[in-house]
């Protein structure tokens, strides 16, 4: 156990030291640790670990869960935005990254800068797959996402769905089944296309021309509403609005 939390301190330290050193890192945020505390306590444990370093652990994982995984992606003005289905997801799904430790299981390490989904992508000509950005990735103005460490997300954290099922809002229930993972997860490329736009992170992930051809769907793209209260925006989680709404401080 010593020996997970350390090197779980390490990934999480080595986050922190790069995003203070980093020039080109965007950091504005508009409110408090205390914010994501007092919000996410119901929901989940605040873990304290060596050196004084404070994670997050949802309590209400099922059997299999995992971050981005209960939601929808909804293609909107800021790229694929992840319309989670859980009551943590304006928090956990567009701040911070995410880390799977063997002891503690799936934790969040706090961070202040906003996106509509911090997920790595793959694709190839079937598939379409995400998983949740690790505590070593980085985000710049110039390059995007980039990795301080080398490091590579395990196959079996990734989520894969056909094009056809990508944009669906119940995509949870089209995921391929686990034994598939590795064989798809060594035939897809990395697809990271981060990008910043009028003060905000973008995430165009996967070129949506790509799927509305391969698809033959009529993907409309929508608006984002940036809202500072948080219980407003959450009084209209998933509901099927033409707009997405998002909190943002």
């Amino acid at each position: 156990m010593k020996k997970l939390i350390i090197i779980t301190v390490f990934l999480i330290a080595g986050f922190f030291t790069t995003a203070k050193s980093e020039t080109k890192i965007i950091n504005h945020s508009g409110f408090e640790f205390g914010f994501f505390y007092s919000n996410l306590a119901p929901y989940g444990s605040w873990i304290e670990l060596d050196a004084g370093l404070i994670v997050w652990r949802p309590t209400m994982m099922r059997t299999g869960w995992s971050p981005y995984r209960h939601g929808r992606w909804i293609w909107t003005v800021d790229g694929w935005y992840w319309d989670s289905y859980e009551p943590f997801g304006h928090i956990a799904f567009h701040y911070g990254r995410w880390y799977y430790d063997d002891y503690y299981g799936w934790i969040w390490i706090p961070d202040y800068e906003w996106a509509p989904a911090w997920v790595e992508w793959r694709y190839d000509n079937d598939y379409i797959g995400w998983a949740p950005l690790p505590p070593y990735a980085m985000f710049s103005i110039n390059i995007g996402i980039h990795y301080t460490h080398n490091y590579y997300v395990p196959y079996h954290h990734w989520h894969y769905v056909t094009y056809n099922n990508f944009c669906d809002p119940y995509v949870y229930n089209h995921y391929v089944a686990p034994k598939y993972k590795y064989r798809i997860h060594s035939k897809t490329k990395i697809r990271n296309n981060y990008g910043y736009r009028n003060g905000h992170v973008v995430n165009n992930g996967v070129d949506i021309d790509v799927i509305r051809k391969r698809t033959g769907q009529n993907i409309r793209q929508r608006d984002v509403i940036r809202m500072s209260d948080y219980n407003e925006v959450e009084r209209y989680r998933g509901k099927n609005d033409d707009v997405v709404r998002t909190f943002v401080a």
